[in-house]
């Protein structure tokens, strides 16, 4: 996989313009006539999030390089037609029409762009909050959807496991950080500088895996790591320059608050699979546990993982999201 000799070329993306004529981005792979897979992206709602199982999104020969390294080779865009998208406010897509505040607006999002991108009935994969918008597609839009995968995703409500101690703790230091930051405009003289900064966001990013993993690969973790610190500098750019409205970390975190559909998983009629990693502390495996014992007939992979799966064993994920599709085309 490594050197420029094997790097493909990004498609360029697709601009999807929603009835309420926001514009979201997705780029598509695979063959026409194959069975449509689309992807929803948990996080922070980007397609680069996909990277482990369709390395065909990584941006250079480099970037395939550090996930073909960490065992990410294997493409399901070589014989599925796989979508994935940015989320409103993230990537590509539009920023000027506010973001997803709940999971069913980002369920709508879902529905309008597979009919734009597929035109027929598809097979549905997400992950995180993107496994809980793709639920509230499949209660809403059950004719359409042909397969139903959630990836390291929670039904909410009652039926929820929270996120370990250490989760909260993280998340409450990088919290406090950026605000310090949003309140000054500069970070000069309130005790956080960009430095710092970046190693609250890498120990953020290390949540979403093993220690192991971690350890095993540095240079992929630090490469997600700038990533996340470019995204959330982007929005403090953008709110210190007049931007108003909800960021699309926000609006997130509102959809993870208020998602509950605990007490309507035996309606969900698609044949669904619930993968899992066993070490997961963003969302832990009781959740994948409560999805698959309350949806009728699912099935439950669980791997020795944390929260991205998708990749730290992208190669069992590909296979089993390839396997479930192909088995109910």
């Amino acid at each position: 996989m490594a050197g420029e000799e094997t790097f493909r070329t990004r498609v360029d993306p697709v601009l999807v313009t929603m009835p309420d004529r926001c514009r979201i981005a997705a780029r598509v792979y695979g063959p026409e006539d194959a069975p449509p897979v689309l992807f929803v992206a948990g996080g922070d709602g980007g397609m680069l999030q996909w990277r482990g199982l369709i390395p065909e999104l990584c941006v250079d020969a480099g970037e395939l390089e550090s996930f073909a390294e960490a065992g990410c080779t294997a493409s399901l865009a070589a014989d599925l037609r796989v979508a994935a998208f940015d989320g409103r406010g993230t990537g590509w897509s539009s920023r000027s029409h506010g973001v997803c505040a709940t999971t069913a607006a980002a369920a709508a999002d879902v529905l309008a762009l597979a009919a734009a991108l597929f035109g027929r009935r598809f097979h549905l994969v997400g992950h995180g909050l993107g496994g809980a918008a793709a639920l509230q597609v499949a209660l809403a839009g059950a004719r359409l959807v042909s397969s139903l995968t959630l990836i390291s995703s929670t039904a909410g409500g009652e039926a929820m496991t929270p996120p370990g101690q250490t989760f909260f703790e993280v998340r409450a230091t990088l919290a406090d950080a950026l605000e310090a930051l949003e309140d000054d405009g500069d970070s000069a003289g309130v005790g956080v500088d960009l430095e710092e900064l970046a190693g609250f966001v890498r120990r953020d990013v290390e949540l979403g895996f093993t220690p192991g993993f971690v350890a095993a690969h540095p240079g992929l973790i630090d490469r997600l790591a700038a990533e996340a610190l470019h995204d959330l500098v982007g929005e403090l750019e953008l709110a210190r320059h007049g931007a108003s409205g909800t960021t699309a970390a926000a609006g997130r975190g509102e959809q993870f608050a208020t998602h509950d559909v605990a007490g309507r998983l035996d309606e969900v009629a698609a044949p669904t699979l619930v993968v899992c990693g066993s070490e997961d502390v963003v969302l832990p495996p009781g959740n994948a546990q409560a999805l698959a014992g309350r949806i009728p007939g699912a099935r439950l992979v669980t791997l020795e993982a944390g929260h991205m799966v998708t990749i730290e064993r992208a190669a069992d994920v590909a296979a089993s999201v390839r396997a479930h599709v192909l088995m109910h085309p």
